[in-house]
């Protein structure tokens, strides 16, 4: 039943890519995969898999593939990606050799998937459970992990339908690395025994990012040397509470770093700002495109005289939040909470929508007293309120933030040593 409602979804996929481009890159992207990659890794032995579903996943897994990279710079890896949202942002990833779209889990697809790679290793993220590859992998004997799972009244190996993910947890993975206590005390009453708390690798990605030496010329000439209120991975509710701290702060700095960069909710934000925005890309464009020295300088200072700057650039956030002094983070109105820790390791005080359940740090950072939770425009004007030109509420969100980070610090080597051990 499972392999056959695997290949009705794979029928529908294809009609409904007729009508969508993202559905036509998942399946177009799958087109011939199993040849390309049997071609790709003819010859190489004692592969190292790492598989992710979509972004998001792939930054969980990244400090963990990096490191295996640097421990094993001879052995080959091949990292997989079940969504377009990853691979198309990652296929040319030098870190390891190959990247391929998963082939859709029926039977005969895990079969001959494995054995052409024959896997040495095999690592998953967070929340993939495909039953025909975790069958093979089990009948082939490879060592099979999962890592930086996270139980939540959502996840459904803790539902009554949940046996078959209770039992893949049980029998398949070699070890379940989870991050945190709870989680592996919720799986453990089910009996699953091969159970270890590892933490959280972002920890480590983030912690790297914030030491690198970066600066980005466009932002700085906006931020001329202030630190600014940052509004990340927004969706448009998120934009909408943003927006409503213009007019009460109109000496202060905000920068938009939408989540999706469709051209409407970009112009929403342009608009209003009442003539004083700034798109990145406008600014980049003469920055880099060789225009006359007074265009230049025009340029600069209505860079400088904005209120507003909107980053219409993908991959840039994380190292964006280093000029911020607040964020308030996205995805908490459409129950997709984004990354607390890219602008928790830079010390600012975090504010998320109301849907923030899913995100641990969040939560965490909540219970410390440097996270809010924000559902209106009387919410948002509270939170920043709190804040703005309170030197001392600052600091103490600094010294919070900061100190959480680190004591978090650690996961990679965990799970590196775990999974290579």
């Amino acid at each position: 039943m499972y392999t056959f409602l695997i290949y009705i979804a794979s029928l529908v996929l294809k009609v409904a890519a007729l009508w969508n481009d993202k559905l036509r890159l998942f399946v177009d992207g799958r087109k011939h995969v199993l040849s390309r990659i049997e071609e790709a890794v003819k010859g190489y032995d004692g592969i190292i898999w790492f598989h992710v579903a979509s972004m998001g996943e792939f930054e969980e897994a990244r400090p963990v593939i990096e490191e295996v990279r640097r421990r094993y710079p001879q052995r080959k890896i091949l990292l997989t990606f079940f969504s377009p949202s990853g691979y198309e942002h990652r296929k040319n990833w030098k870190v390891v050799d190959w990247v391929f779209y998963l082939p859709l889990d029926t039977w005969f697809n895990a079969r001959k998937f494995v054995r052409t790679v024959r896997p040495s290793v095999a690592v998953f993220t967070i929340g993939e459970f495909w039953f025909n590859y975790l069958g093979q992998l089990r009948r082939n004997h490879v060592d099979t992990y999962i890592a930086s799972l996270l139980a939540s009244k959502d996840s459904p190996y803790l539902k009554w339908y949940g046996w078959p993910y209770r039992n893949a947890l049980r029998t398949v993975y070699k070890r379940v690395m989870v991050k945190n206590a709870e989680t592996k005390a919720a799986l453990e009453k089910f009996g699953c025994r091969n159970v270890e708390v590892t933490g959280d690798a972002r920890f480590d990605r983030v912690m790297k990012i914030a030491s690198e030496d970066w600066h980005d010329r466009i932002v700085e000439a906006w931020a001329g040397g202030v630190k600014v209120a940052v509004a990340g991975s927004t969706s448009s509710r998120d934009d909408e509470l943003f927006i409503s701290l213009l007019k009460d702060y109109p000496e202060d700095k905000f920068m938009f770093v939408p989540h999706e960069l469709d051209e409407g909710p970009i112009k929403h934000i342009l608009d209003s700002a009442a003539g004083r925005a700034v798109l990145y890309s406008d600014a980049e464009y003469l920055f880099s495109s060789g225009a006359p020295e007074n265009a230049k300088a025009g340029m600069i200072e209505t860079i400088n005289n904005a209120q507003v700057l909107v980053v219409n650039k993908i991959g840039m956030l994380s190292r964006l939040y280093r000029y911020g002094w607040c964020a308030l983070i996205g995805g908490g109105f459409i129950n997709l909470p984004h990354s607390v820790m890219e602008a928790a390791v830079y010390g600012m005080p975090v504010a998320m929508g109301p849907q923030y359940h899913k995100n641990n740090q969040f939560v965490d950072l909540m219970k410390l007293g440097a996270a809010d939770p924000v559902e209106t425009e009387a919410d948002i004007h509270a939170w920043f309120s709190k804040y703005h030109q309170n030197a001392a509420m600052l600091e103490q969100a600094r010294k919070i933030t900061e100190e959480y980070c680190k004591k978090n610090a650690g996961a990679t080597n965990r799970i590196s040593d775990i999974i290579m051990g």
